[in-house]
């Protein structure tokens, strides 16, 4: 097994290889050790000099995903993180794990092993659930919040997609990945066009779709135990979703980037939470789950503009 996973994730770093070169991008990348006993050792991507910039991805995704708004953002030091099971972080089973506990866990010790006690951090769906479950608990460790798509699973009314839904009933996930086709870039191209507008992958470099084929070869198995603890169906359980009073204690200044097409879950659920939150504001773009994917170069000047 440890063979099988360390082949995988050899496939994933020569696409991530090729996807920096096409986007003529110099990274570095780096399994870190963290404090955190659930998980070993998380990857960390790092782009460009200046300020720290914390990146935190969606579920099933991974680190260089993020690559097309990192163009855009020279002038910062972009540090990217594999959530546990995606990319090249270790595996976790998340049956039975209390999200909340683990998310502020997981990422305090991110940011301990990169030395960094406050931080802007940019996050898209599970991981702005993450993010927000941190300045929450932790307000003193993140300095800024750029939630760019429907935050997964912090805000009452989001709700899965159909291939999610199936994977929150086991028995029905492994029927369905037995009766699916390989994962080639291709099949990962479709799967995000569904996902995030057949408009963003139109735009996006063939070599992204490598990436993404292979980081959601790595990340099914840590999907099938996620998705159990995180939907009953389409519907995420409730206790997953920020309280009213919970949204008006997290004093961290965020902004929701918030794509008009997100099939997850409407602008108005955003500006609903960015209303009760003490300084928080929602910018709607045309776009969908991914929208630094539409349009990266608008995202990282709106991702600019609250750092400073």
């Amino acid at each position: 097994m440890a063979r099988t996973l360390d082949d995988a994730w050899r496939v994933l770093a020569q696409a991530e290889q090729r996807l920096f070169a096409a986007l003529d991008i110099e990274h570095r990348s780096e399994r870190v050790a963290l404090s955190d006993a659930a998980v070993g050792h998380a990857r960390i991507i790092e782009t460009g000099e200046g300020p720290p910039l914390v990146f935190v991805h969606g579920a099933g995704m991974s680190a260089a995903l993020w690559a097309p708004l990192l163009v855009h953002l020279p002038g910062y030091r972009c540090l990217a993180v594999d959530l546990p099971g995606c990319g090249l972080t270790d595996p976790l089973d998340h049956r039975h794990v209390d999200l909340r506990s683990h998310a502020r866990s997981f990422l305090i010790a991110v940011l301990d092993a990169l030395g960094l006690d406050r931080v802007t951090i940019v996050a898209n769906s599970l991981g702005a659930t993450y993010s927000l479950y941190l300045a929450s608990q932790e307000p003193a460790r993140v300095s800024h919040l750029a939630l760019l798509g429907a935050p997964g699973v912090a805000l009452p009314g989001s709700r899965g997609s159909l291939a999610m839904s199936l994977y929150s009933r086991p028995w029905l996930g492994r029927t369905m990945l037995a009766m699916s086709p390989p994962l080639t870039p291709s099949v990962a191209r479709r799967l995000l066009a569904g996902l995030c507008g057949r408009s963003a992958v139109e735009a996006l470099p063939d070599e992204i779709f490598e990436v993404a084929a292979a980081t959601l070869r790595i990340s099914e198995p840590t999907t099938r135990t996620l998705m159990p603890e995180l939907l009953s169906g389409r519907r995420p359980y409730p206790h997953h979703a920020l309280s009213d009073d919970e949204l008006a204690a997290v004093v961290t200044p965020t902004r929701f980037v918030w794509g008009s097409q997100d099939r997850f879950q409407d602008p108005a659920a955003g500006r609903r939470a960015a209303a009760l939150m003490p300084d928080a504001d929602l910018v709607e773009v045309a776009g969908g789950h991914h929208p630094w994917w539409d349009d990266p170069a608008g995202c990282a000047e709106l991702i600019e503009e609250i750092v400073a």
